[in-house]
């Protein structure tokens, strides 16, 4: 007598193998190459949905990272308000020569430090460098996302206002008139020189509300330079770009470490010299903004991978979604050489220093130029 196995006759149709055929090489070999077929064509649909899915959120991240970034950039100065060197009155506006003005509440100010560790030997000797090196380029980037908008007001490290001082142990000794550049180096090299630098910046500019700063290393200025591919400029003077001396009026795509040479020189020894290194910066700028136009329509993402690429290079306030939402304004953006401005002043010679002192009528006239419109009604 014999018994009906009912869990072979199950096992061998799941299988696919038939009780007639049982046995038979060649439907075991079928049935293997139809599992191995459908176990690829699931693994393949599932790749795709991966595949997709992350596409889906590559799109998806960049849009909210944008909106998240508008949103907490525009709360990041909420509680500033710009005086411009007088009284607002109950309706919002100030006046000036005989004219009322209201800030633009849509104005978008990032301060931009370009940090210099190494110190000068004159510096050094005269004890006031501070450890945490220098903010050598300094400029307010101004963004107006309602009219498309964007200006450069690049400020002398050199400027003299009152800053926030501390001794060699740290101890913080009050208010001193000295070179804005130092309001970086009296502070921990991280999150507190960043602020001192900012309420040292917004102080000399009559309270303007900032809403993040950056300070970069100089050396990442050959990352910047290479992430767009190149910067063209045409050399304003004679000078040694990466150990190779060039001509005045040549013109020349720079490579990373040739920008890095022209947007840090600058000769000690001969006074005045920090304004034609401002006239260079102002040159590169120019170039640099237009070539990251480019850059960032063909890869919308690129200033994530530059966050990313930089963090072990940079101080900042600002956080991944606003640096993308920052970047996002940049290709609607107009910007011309009129839209980089310097507050006009005077260089005096002190000991082995030179000293900006700001012309503070020209100040204010750039101040609301800049930053207030005009109210008619």
């Amino acid at each position: 007598m014999s018994f009906w196995n009912y869990r072979v006759k199950r096992k061998r149709r799941r299988w696919g193998f038939s009780t007639a055929y049982h046995g038979s090489d060649h439907h075991k070999h079928y049935g293997g190459e139809h599992r191995i077929r459908k176990k690829i064509c699931l693994v393949l649909g599932s790749l795709m949905m991966v595949m997709a899915l992350l596409v889906g959120i590559g799109a998806g991240g960049f849009y909210y990272l944008r909106n998240s970034g508008r949103i907490s950039l525009m709360d990041a100065a909420s509680s500033s308000r710009a005086s411009a060197g007088t009284a607002t009155d109950t309706v919002g506006t100030v006046s000036r020569n005989g004219k009322r003005y209201r800030y633009d509440e849509d104005i978008i100010n990032i301060l931009c430090m370009g940090i210099d560790k190494t110190t000068e030997e004159a510096e050094k000797r005269a004890n006031t460098a501070g450890e945490s090196g220098q903010a050598d380029a300094i400029v307010l980037l101004t963004l107006n996302p309602s009219v498309h908008t964007m200006k450069l007001i690049a400020i002398s490290r050199d400027t003299m206002t009152e800053i926030d001082t501390y001794d060699r142990q740290g101890n913080y000794v009050g208010k001193a008139k000295n070179h804005l550049a130092l309001a970086y180096a009296f502070g921990d090299g991280a999150k507190k020189s960043g602020e001192m630098t900012v309420d040292a910046v917004s102080h000399l500019m009559y309270d303007l509300p900032i809403h993040g700063y950056v300070a970069v290393k100089l050396d990442a200025i050959e990352k910047l330079n290479d992430a767009v591919g190149g910067v063209t400029v045409t050399l304003p003077e004679d000078i040694k770009l990466a150990g190779e001396l060039h001509t005045k009026g040549e013109t020349l795509r720079l490579t990373g470490e040739q920008a890095f040479n022209f947007v840090k020189y600058r000769d000690y020894k001969n006074a005045g010299t920090n304004t034609l290194r401002m006239e260079r910066q102002k040159i590169y700028v120019l170039s640099f903004v237009q070539e990251a136009k480019k850059a960032l329509i063909r890869n919308p993402m690129l200033a994530a991978e530059l966050y990313q690429n930089l963090t072990e290079d940079m101080i900042t306030s600002i956080g991944l979604d606003e640096a993308v939402y920052l970047a996002s304004l940049l290709p609607q953006m107009t910007f011309s050489e009129n839209d980089i401005q310097t507050p006009k002043g005077e260089i005096k010679q002190s000991g082995i220093y030179e000293e900006f002192y700001v012309d503070d009528d020209a100040l204010l006239e750039l101040i609301f130029d800049t930053f207030y419109t005009e109210v008619t009604d």
